[in-house]
Formats: C-alpha cells, structure tokens, sequence
C-alpha cells in the first residue's frame, strides 16, 4: 500500500472537515433559533410541556401602537418578509403604525395585508421585514386534527402583570410566565362547532387566556397551529350568540361557548396568494 498517498489523503479529508467545521461555527447566531426549532416543528411525537413552552415562545410576537394591543404569531416567511397572524379586534383598539416586537426582543415597523378570505372572521394579517435575523414561523395543521378532550396550548402576552404562579401549582394548571410577561397555559378542547359562529370563531377550550393574549397560537400537543386564540372564557362582551349564516345556538351549546375560550381555525394556503403590499 501506498502510505505517502494514504496520508496525503487522510490530510485532505481532515482538512476538509476542519475547513466546514469553522464555517458551520461562523455561521450567524440569528440562524440558531431556527435551526433548533426545525426538527421540533417536524417531530411527529407529541412534545413536552417544555419544549411546547419553548416554541409557543419562538412563534409568538407582541403587536403594539403605543402600549401592547396584543399578540401575533408568526405564520410565514418569504424571503425576508415575515407574515404575522392575529385578531382583526386587537387592530380595532389603536391606530397605525404599528410594531411588531419579536422573540430576541426586536422591534419591527408592520404594514398590514389585505387578505379577503379573512373579511368575515376576526384575524388581521401583517408583515415586517427582517433583512438579517430568521426567526422560527409555525407549522399550521387543519383543525379537523383535533377532537374534543384533546390537549391544546396557548402562549401569548398578557396586557397587565399577575403575579407569578408557584412552580408546582404551574406545572398543575400547565401555565409558565417569564418576566416579560409571556404566559402558557395547558387545557383541553370542549367543543369544535360545525359551523362557524359570527367572527369565525369555532374551536373551544378550557385554557386559561387573559387579556392581551388575543392573536396567541394555539398548538396541539405536536407543536402544530390549529387556530389563533381569539376569546378567554366568560367574555364581559362580544360574546358569540350566532352562527354565521344568522341561525342560533342551542340554549345549552351557547352556555358551553361562553364558558370556553375560543379560537378561529386557520389554514397557511390561504395567504399564499396574497403576498402583494409586502413592507
């Protein structure tokens, strides 16, 4: 055998390897958020309680004017434009401009798009550009994935400070907050309508949501976006009384929609095509 050549060889693979070694360790931190939340996005085994905290975290966004309105999630990415979902009513509460604060802690002017399939339901899109940072986007999954009893997740940020919960009391109820007011709660879904109510709103849950959290996603126990978290339960107003083609609940469903959180199901292709009046 040739030694002198095996070396030669061994020397060019090596240094090969040390030459893409110090360009995956160049590679920009931006990157790595994305990057560890790619295979969480993929699993198809249910995730933890963490590692959905952890993602609800790396999807959700604050939208403000001048003080929060309310959260965002953020649905896709073209390019560098970033799409954000959330309610038509927390738009409602401020005028434009608006800002997207994002999870690094970034803070992004945001245009909105006009998407006419969302015309009757109370979702709101918007996008920002992000020339230099990737941020993880949800991976959205048809709401006839859920049934009724199964685990669902909202995380998204609360408009005032509550105190925060005892560790152990936390992981019973499945809620988690961080100084920066995010909070995640854990409950279970009640119902899932045929037909929509006014606005849209069509999956049930037990969760406990607060105010500012409107906009949140909603995961299922694989990481996946069946809905945007629109309602918390017992709503002082705006409580949905009809269907929208005019027709009523029965007495006993529209007591146990009143006691659910609510959210509108989404699907991703419908904005696809809409990607007109980008920032």
């Amino acid at each position: 055998m040739n030694w002198q050549w095996l070396n030669s060889r061994l020397g060019y693979t090596l240094c090969l390897l040390i030459c893409f070694g110090g360009i995956s360790f160049a590679m920009p931190r931006q990157d790595s958020t994305f990057a560890k939340f790619t295979k969480v996005l993929r699993s198809p085994a249910p995730l933890s309680l963490e590692q959905l905290q952890q993602l609800a975290k790396a999807i959700a966004v604050k939208i403000s004017a001048k003080d929060l309105l309310g959260s965002g999630t953020l649905l896709q990415r073209e390019g560098q434009i970033y799409t954000v979902i959330t309610n038509a009513h927390v738009l409602r509460t401020a005028k434009p401009p608006y800002q997207i604060q994002t999870p690094d802690g970034r803070v992004y002017q945001a245009s909105v798009l006009q998407v006419a399939e969302f015309a009757e339901k109370d979702l709101a899109v918007l996008q920002f550009r992000s020339p230099d940072v990737v941020y993880t986007v949800a991976n959205v999954k048809d709401v006839s994935s859920l049934q009724v009893g199964d685990e669902v997740f909202v995380g998204g940020f609360t408009a005032q400070n509550h105190p925060t919960p005892n560790p152990l009391r936390a992981r019973e109820e499945g809620e988690r907050k961080s100084k920066n007011s995010f909070l995640f709660t854990a409950g279970k879904v009640t119902l899932l309508l045929d037909k929509a109510l006014e606005q849209g709103y069509q999956i049930g849950y037990t969760n406990d949501v607060r105010k500012g959290m409107s906009g949140a996603p909603l995961l299922n126990k694989y990481g996946e976006v069946v809905g945007i978290n629109s309602l918390h339960k017992d709503p002082v107003w705006d409580t949905p009384e009809v269907y929208q083609d005019g027709s009523q609940p029965e007495p006993r469903l529209q007591e146990l929609i009143t006691q659910s959180s609510m959210a509108v199901p989404i699907k991703k292709e419908l904005l696809q095509n809409h990607r007109e009046n980008q920032p």
